[in-house]
């Protein structure tokens, strides 16, 4: 029973080897057809790669920055303990690079209209839609994960259109995300420079009103200024003190005509004028008149007040706003260009030796299996003819 099985399996093993010997000698009697039928294909194939157009493809690449935003649904995931996103950031600059409005931007920067419509521009409500729509086969874009960085090409049939394209993208991406970003940091710096500048409205006009009232009330500093009409006043009395004792020792000698005992009466009446303004009992306008100051106090005390508040006001609104700013830096989503867009060269495509030997392997498979296939049939009609 052995012996049976092992023969068995001897026998199968010669009819795969002349199935083998079999095919080979099916490809070898019509060697001449696989290698005509071969040749014509990739001749062909090399001459329409020669007759296609030339695409020039420019590329770029970009890194995201910032968007470290403290508010808002990443913060929350984050308090929640649910894992963010890593590439967030590059999803939402996919996002804008891939969008029709910056591609209508870009047909609008370089009048591309009349090249990608051409005559057929009137044939539509929206050509520049359309136009930017053509271009979603012409821009590309690709994230790279592994690094964070995001890659953008352009192809065109002129080179340099190619990289004045990719430029153009690249200058519209960053005017979005500009216009885009309106982050709590960017909500609190227009706040905060609205009210600095209220504020330094008020301040002007508390300070033209303290201004005012120094001119009209001929008083700067009120508490000094009472400390030195005191003082003033004081030294006034002293002197008509001393001044009165002389006078009366001066007339038991001397006749009320003399030159000195006339001086002395002289001044002895400029100090009780003096003394009479620092009172205000004569002149009340005078700059020396205690009342004159005092009364002026409250309302000068009032808009002094006014000023210095405003004044501690306005720091404090100009540290917050200056803070708000370096926040809004860290949290608006902008772009670095780590490989600025090339200038290609040579064309990208059509890729010749690609398609020579994708077609000539394509056409030696494609000519033995036609060979196969024609074997097949001759088989078929003689097995039928017997």
């Amino acid at each position: 029973m052995e012996e049976k099985n092992v023969n068995i399996q001897h026998n199968n093993c010669n009819e795969d080897e002349i199935d083998l010997f079999q095919l080979w000698d099916t490809i070898w009697s019509n060697r001449k057809f696989i290698a005509a039928f071969t040749g014509i294909i990739t001749v062909l194939a090399a001459v329409i790669s020669f007759v296609l157009p030339k695409t020039y493809t420019s590329e770029a690449v970009l890194v995201p920055v910032g968007g470290d935003s403290k508010s808002g649904p990443s913060s929350i995931a984050a308090m929640a303990g649910l894992p963010i996103q890593a590439d967030q950031k590059q999803a939402n600059v996919k996002a804008v690079l891939e969008s029709l409005t910056l591609k209508e931007r870009v047909v609008k920067d370089l009048n591309l209209l009349d090249e990608i419509l051409k005559d057929k521009k009137s044939e539509y409500k929206y050509p520049y839609q359309v136009a930017a729509e053509s271009l979603n086969k012409v821009i590309k874009v690709n994230i790279d994960n592994k690094n964070n960085t995001i890659k953008v090409s352009v192809d065109w049939k002129n080179p340099d259109m190619a990289q004045k394209i990719n430029q153009s993208v690249i200058e519209n991406l960053r005017k979005i995300l500009n216009e885009k970003a309106f982050t709590v940091a960017k909500m609190n710096r227009i706040f905060y420079e609205n009210q600095l500048e209220e504020t330094k409205n008020q301040l002007k006009q508390a300070m033209d009103q303290l201004n005012k009232i120094q001119k009209e009330k001929q008083v700067i500093l009120p508490e000094n200024q009472i400390q030195s009409q005191v003082k003033l006043y004081a030294d006034l009395i002293a002197e008509k003190l001393q001044l009165e004792a002389k006078i009366k020792t001066m007339s038991t000698v001397l006749t009320p005509d003399h030159p000195e005992l006339k001086s002395a009466y002289n001044r002895l009446a400029f100090l009780n004028q003096k003394i009479a303004e620092v009172e205000g009992k004569v002149n009340t306008e005078s700059p020396l008149s205690v009342e004159k100051t005092l009364s002026a106090i409250p309302e000068y005390t009032s808009y002094y007040l006014k000023v210095q508040q405003l004044k501690a006001k306005y720091e404090i609104l100009a540290k917050l706003l200056e803070q708000t700013r370096i926040d809004e830096l860290k949290e608006n989503l902008y772009v670095e260009v780590i490989d600025y867009p090339t200038y290609p060269e040579k064309p990208s495509k059509p890729k010749k030796k690609l398609i020579v030997a994708v077609s000539f392997v394509s056409a030696l498979f494609l000519a033995i299996f036609i060979v196969f296939i024609r074997e097949a049939i001759k088989n078929r009609r003689k097995q039928s003819i017997s």
